[in-house]
């Protein structure tokens, strides 16, 4: 296995010319989405739109400042583009929008409450994450179009990078204990 090529962007290797470029003839004609396309995107787009609204209730509830202002970071560079990518996906092939953005509360208000605090909120994003990051890879694998996978995977990778972030953060800051490591003397 000598010469074998690892770590490149996306698993590029000298061989990935021909399959990429197959790849990218593979978009859709005129935006029509197939029926597993169809359902994936609205299912991101309305999941997006709810986590919208539970980043502005984390947002309006956790105390520790840094916990806010990650949070509201996260929303423009992950919740943002995402419900974008989804929405570009269905008004491109003439779909309706399930429900409309400016429909979204968007109030990030304090507010006092002791039903939740920084430690679930912080958690309540790293699994949030970790979840996004099976819906974004799941409606990939149901599509057989560039155009609409690349979509997917573009939002994977936000989900993907918050993901380890959170984590860190929510390390860093004592809300969660950081993850065993393995002694290589046990495997």
């Amino acid at each position: 296995m000598s010469g074998v090529q690892i770590g490149q962007p996306e698993g590029r290797t000298d061989y990935t010319d021909k399959p990429a470029s197959i790849y990218q003839e593979q978009v859709t004609q005129d935006g029509a989405l197939s029926i597993a396309e169809y359902a994936q995107v609205v299912n991101g787009y309305l999941r997006e739109w709810v986590c919208m609204g539970q980043c502005n209730i984390y947002i309006a509830t956790a105390q520790d400042q840094d916990l806010k202002d990650l949070i509201s970071l996260y929303l423009k560079d992950v919740c943002d583009p995402n419900v974008e990518e989804m929405r570009v996906l269905l008004e491109r092939g003439g779909y309706p929008v399930p429900i409309e953005l400016d429909q979204a509360p968007t109030s990030t208000d304090p507010v006092q409450i002791d039903a939740i605090d920084d430690t679930t909120i912080a958690l309540g994003q790293w699994f949030a994450t970790r979840a996004f990051m099976e819906l974004w890879h799941t409606g990939a694998m149901a599509s057989d179009h560039a155009d609409v996978r690349d979509a997917f995977i573009r939002n994977y990778h936000r989900a993907n990078r918050w993901h380890v972030a959170y984590h860190a953060i929510a390390t860093e800051k004592g809300f969660l204990k950081p993850l065993p490591t393995m002694d290589p003397a046990l495997a």
